[in-house]
């Protein structure tokens, strides 16, 4: 029986949010269990004083890490044991590592006479490692200070966060350990914990919270006063109406503490092999060099889609056990439960492809959450700090739950066999996403009767939508289409699977075909090329025609509606002047349309508010990204448009121009310039 189970997540339109609650800090820890803390460092882990003072102060519940110094917990490396205790931290009291090895190759050094850069100089330093402690000797307090700015200004340049660390904080505990650092120039020594692994999320951290490296070395460790005031500062924000509370204050809570890793020994195999700097480098190297591999594709797939198959179970939105276990692919076609769910193999394929594509909200809600909830990075450089969780991202996962009857059988022994059946099925999923559609129990003939009222239109409807999908399980099961491939050069046909599918679903010729497509798929024969009055075409030898790619893309539905000609006179020169004049056209469309989209007015206002673009702007990144291209581009053509005048010059034939295309660029530009009035 299914249940409610309430997700962490809030799915609005086509953004999912996972935000993480807003929770006031406590106030300092008690200056007793500072005390014992800092005296139990000195005796059990033989710290210096001030090395134990600092680390006393560290901690948001000294309480917890106490006890951890009789029982200390142990981090295998090779050649022996480093041992660490666990606690909540205070994040402004972190000290990124200021050469922090993820930047080792962007250096300079003074070999290199005349390095113009100074902010990627090498920063020296002498290192002795103690018992539970390193020691260092630097040059002085402002050299650290300018250092440790440099590191994780470029740690933060190489390596950008997903998702944004306000959204979440430090998910991931840093691991460090105590510094003892002095200055060459005489200034008094301070103490503080040096990350050694995770400087990239202290980095970014720090970033949110407008915490700078004078503050992490001097101002916060030096008394309680300025780690009070910075805990009231958060707290106000807390306190404040939600409403009232900005993305960029949340993000400051949220990065306010992490849970940290503190190194505080080292006990090796063989006594005097590898002291406790050495381990750590040890340690760093193993998490950077030698790391996993991720999950293959399959494996994440198969992982999230039996998470959102189990939410919409929980939902009540699969009629039962049975059928939540059919969709799972636990149970075989030929069980007698599975026959008041399926008469066809296509039935589960399509009901599979429905749930993970619907805009149903009660359906698309509830199997949004577990992908999002598991923030898997889609794409390198996210332009927003929400979860884009769109149609397509779910498709792979309704695939993958497909692929679990053919996966281990003798036809697909090979892997490789059926990652050719995944990627046609994935490449022409998204025909799901053209038209609301829901798989029904009509009979093949019914449903391309009602295919063909819907192509009689001129346009996708729900019947011929459900047939095309359909057809796309037998499509990729029997090798009909292949994914785009550039094999005819500039004449190739580079539509997806899906663009072609919705192609023939179109027309009633290719309803009819597609019809085809799915009754010799249920036959259990691979799809035969038909005429128009529905027979078998054969081959010479009398044999059945099968379909193929080729002659579904190039004869029977290829792009622009004509057939192949057959000619390999294509000027691919101008068909990429084409594709460029094109997607001019595109881009001034696309700056129209989002000069149109306009403030939303009270209801009763007669007046339309201003344009959103005028009042909000680009976000940053995006307006970058698109500068960048477009930049780039009017170098090029600049510099094209020169070489054009020069060969005009003196060529005997004037070059051929896009005379036999409709200029796309053409129309009024004044459309441009209209008046807000």
């Amino acid at each position: 029986m299914s249940e409610e189970k309430k997700q962490p997540t809030q799915v609005v339109g086509e953004e999912t949010r996972m935000p993480r609650p807003l929770r006031p800090l406590p106030s300092l820890p008690d200056p007793e269990l500072i005390k014992q803390l800092r005296a139990k460092a000195k005796k059990e882990l033989g710290m210096s004083d001030r090395v134990a003072g600092a680390m006393s102060t560290l901690f948001v519940r000294p309480d917890r890490v106490l006890p951890q110094l009789d029982n200390l917990r142990t981090m295998r490396i090779p050649g022996g044991d480093l041992l660490f205790v666990e606690g909540e931290v205070w994040v402004p009291r972190l000290m990124a590592d200021f050469s922090n090895p993820r930047n080792a190759a962007d250096y300079t050094y003074a070999a290199a006479a005349g390095a113009a850069d100074e902010n990627l100089s090498v920063f020296t330093s002498e290192v002795v490692a103690g018992t539970a402690e390193i020691g260092i000797k630097v040059s002085s307090r402002d050299d650290l200070a300018a250092a440790l700015t440099r590191s994780m200004a470029r740690t933060r340049k190489n390596n950008e966060l997903y998702p944004d660390i306000s959204q979440q904080g430090i998910m991931d505990a840093p691991f460090g350990v105590m510094a003892d650092i002095e200055f060459e120039d005489g200034t008094p020594p301070i103490a503080v914990p040096r990350v050694r692994e995770g400087s990239t999320r202290t980095s970014w951290a720090q970033h949110v919270l407008k915490c700078t490296p004078e503050d992490t070395l001097f101002r916060m460790p030096s008394r309680a006063k300025p780690m009070s005031d910075f805990i009231d500062e958060i707290n106000q924000i807390v306190a404040k109406p939600a409403k009232d509370i900005t993305p960029e204050e949340q993000g400051r809570v949220r990065c306010a503490r992490t849970n940290f890793i503190l190194i505080v020994g080292f006990e090796p195999d063989e006594p005097g092999s590898i002291d406790l700097e050495e381990a750590i480098k040890v340690k760093v190297a193993q998490e950077h060099l030698n790391v996993k591999e991720d999950w293959s594709d399959n494996a994440q797939n198969s992982v999230l889609a039996d998470d959102c198959l189990a939410a919409v179970f929980r939902a009540g939105h699969v009629r039962d056990h049975v059928e939540y276990e059919w969709l799972g692919g636990r149970l075989p076609f030929a069980d007698p439960a599975v026959d008041e769910l399926a008469e066809n193999p296509d039935d589960r394929f399509a009901r599979l492809m429905w749930l993970f594509t619907t805009k149903n909200p009660e359906v698309h809600d509830v199997i949004r959450g577990p992908i999002a909830f598991v923030l898997r990075k889609e794409k390198r450089r996210a332009e927003t700090s929400r979860v884009q969780v769109r149609g397509t991202t779910k498709i792979p996962l309704a695939v993958e739950l497909t692929a679990r009857e053919f996966r281990g059988t003798p036809r697909f022994q090979e892997e490789k066999a059926l990652d050719q059946v995944i990627k046609v099925l994935v490449n022409g999923g998204h025909v799901a996403l053209a038209n609301t559609w829901k798989p029904t129990n009509r009979s093949l003939t019914a449903l391309t009767k009602a295919a063909v009222k819907d192509a009689e239109k001129g346009a996708l409807g729900p019947a011929s939508t459900e047939l095309a999908v359909r057809a796309l399980y037998y499509v990729g099961l029997y090798d009909v289409l292949k994914v785009p491939r550039n094999d005819r050069g500039a004449g190739s046909d580079r539509r997806k699977v899906g663009d072609v599918l919705q192609a023939m679903a179109e027309t009633p010729a290719g309803v009819q075909q597609l019809a085809s497509i799915v009754k010799d798929g249920r036959a259990g024969q691979p799809p035969k090329l038909r005429g128009a009055d529905g027979t078998v075409e054969r081959d010479g030898a009398q044999n059945d025609v099968r379909l193929t790619n080729d002659r579904v893309r190039y004869e029977l539905f290829p792009r622009g509606g004509r057939p192949d000609s057959g000619k390999t006179d294509i000027d691919p020169f101008m068909d990429a002047q084409r594709a460029i004049q094109h997607a001019l056209g595109d881009l001034r469309n696309g700056i129209t349309a989002l000069e149109s989209v306009r403030e939303t007015v009270d209801e009763d206002d007669d007046e339309a508010g201003q344009r959103l673009i005028e009042v909000q702007g680009l976000p940053v990144v995006t307006a970058r990204t698109w500068l960048g291209i477009l930049d780039g581009a009017e170098k090029k053509i600049q510099r094209w448009f020169m070489t054009g005048v020069e060969y005009a010059a003196t060529a005997a034939e004037a070059p051929r121009v896009l005379s036999d295309e409709p200029d796309v660029l053409a129309d009024d530009q004044d459309e441009d310039d209209e008046s807000d009035e």
